[in-house]
């Protein structure tokens, strides 16, 4: 398991002299007037030797329960069916506590609880689908722990009562979307609303009241769990996802205690008392669990191909599918200068590409002869933004000489390259996933080491041999 945070690394200009694209025998010489006159350079011919090697591996987990004060928690709820990769499932856990500590009810008791998660403004899949669906809450039997020191990851799961505290009708997902809700007289930006039961509703009650601080509600109330009521559902098309932190009422996950101000049955004196999600308090996971075991499913016969290289590759926003490529003949290059290595991975048209977008970044990692990922050299130093604009990654948007407009990436990777040529390493393993952005989201179908000539992976080098 890892922690996909990303950040990059600064990179020196040096002279070039000739590029080099994995599996073409064509050489390209740069200009003369770039090289430094006080060098000899010279260049060597690789040919076909140097060989790209990529599948398609699982990666099991990101991490999806860390709390950062600058950054918006948001999580994906609900169950997609994608034709091609599957079916997921994303269910939130996530604790909450009162806005006042020994809550005080002085009039009459709640007559209403009511989870409240607002829309983070973000659906990924199908955006046009009108399609309904359900989802139930759960109260948590095992603790979380909130620390700075504990990290939960996407394959974390915990302890809950079956019972169900809190089931919502279908919900039509482009209205939960679209539209404001009125609630108590006012217009509330789009929230997912679910009734909590009134036995939750009384053991929430009296847990404020009898709590000196966040800590003793949480020791009685230690969460809730909410999910797809049918995690099964192969109709869904579109998962939304919700936001977590907010600085007011409704822009945050809570639960909103309704009653009537000195026991008055009138709209018009409707209070509210909040159990919200804090950042200083509360701990959080999104849990989220793939299934590709469906024979008919396209993506499954990558994950168990038998290959030594594919000629289509796969990735999700993990957890999911990533891609695994191994560089096996650097050695063979000379000792020198590596200008430029240069990664380019090229999305395949059709597949649904359209509905189900390709992700806005991909990120390398070396993987070590362990099986272990590590931090390739163009990463440091890890706390400047800088080597992150350098790796690059980012989806561009290019139409390919035979029509199709795709997505393309580029991923620099000179000083990893050159390492593995200074340790005359026998394989340089890389995997390349997307973003810890919206975790489950997007994904990628990619040609692989024989795909069309305008969709094969390449590795474009440019180096310089000086004596």
């Amino acid at each position: 398991m890892k922690n996909k945070f990303i950040a990059l690394l600064s990179a020196i200009a040096i002279p070039a002299i000739l590029v080099f694209n994995s599996g073409c025998r064509e050489n390209s010489i740069i200009k003369a007037n770039v090289i430094p006159s006080n060098d000899f350079i010279y260049s060597n011919t690789i040919g076909d030797t140097l060989t790209i090697n990529c599948k398609t591996v699982y990666d099991d987990s990101v991490a999806t329960g860390y709390t950062l004060s600058a950054i918006d928690v948001i999580h994906g709820l609900g169950a997609l069916s994608d034709p091609y990769f599957g079916h997921t499932n994303w269910g939130i856990f996530t604790q909450l506590v009162p806005n006042t500590n020994n809550l005080d009810l002085s009039a009459t008791p709640p007559d209403s609880a009511v989870l409240i998660l607002p829309y983070a403004g973000f659906t990924w899949g199908d955006t046009s689908s009108t399609s309904d669906e359900s989802f139930s809450v759960y109260r948590m039997t095992q603790s979380m722990t909130r620390d700075d020191d504990t990290v939960y990851y996407s394959n974390t799961a915990f302890a809950i009562d079956a019972t169900p505290v809190g089931t919502s009708p279908n919900i039509n997902l482009r209205s939960l979307r679209k539209d404001s809700i009125k609630v108590a007289g006012n217009n509330r930006a789009p929230h997912l609303r679910i009734k909590l039961t009134t036995a939750f509703m009384n053991d929430l009650v009296a847990a404020a009241k009898a709590s000196a601080n966040s800590a003793s509600f949480l020791s009685i109330i230690k969460g809730i769990y909410i999910r797809p009521t049918d995690t099964n559902s192969t109709s869904v098309t579109a998962v939304p996802y919700f936001r977590m932190t907010g600085e007011s009422d409704y822009s945050r996950a809570a639960i909103a205690l309704y009653y009537n101000k000195a026991g008055l049955n009138d709209p018009d004196s409707v209070q509210t008392v909040f159990i919200n999600f804090t950042r200083s308090d509360c701990a959080h996971n999104n849990y989220i669990t793939r299934r590709y075991s469906n024979p008919v499913v396209e993506a499954n016969k990558y994950f168990t191909s038998t290959q030594l290289s594919d000629s289509i590759v796969l990735m999700q926003n993990e957890p999911g599918a990533a891609i695994d490529i191994h560089i096996p003949h650097l050695k063979n290059l000379p000792l020198g200068i590596i200008n430029k290595a240069q990664l380019v991975i090229t999305q395949l048209p059709g597949n649904n590409s359209d509905m189900f977008g390709a992700p806005s970044r991909l990120y390398p990692v070396g993987v070590n002869e362990y099986g272990a990922s590590y931090t390739i050299a163009d990463r440091y130093p890890t706390d400047n933004i800088a080597t992150l604009d350098f790796i690059d990654g980012t989806q561009r948007i290019v139409t390919l000489p035979d029509g199709n407009t795709v997505s393309q990436y580029y991923i620099n990777i000179p000083r990893e390259v050159q390492k593995a040529i200074v340790n005359r390493a026998d394989d340089l393993h890389l995997r390349i996933n997307g973003t810890a952005t919206y975790p489950g989201a997007y994904r990628l179908i990619a040609g692989g080491k024989n795909s069309n000539k305008y969709y094969k992976i390449r590795l474009n080098i440019v180096y310089s041999n000086i004596n």
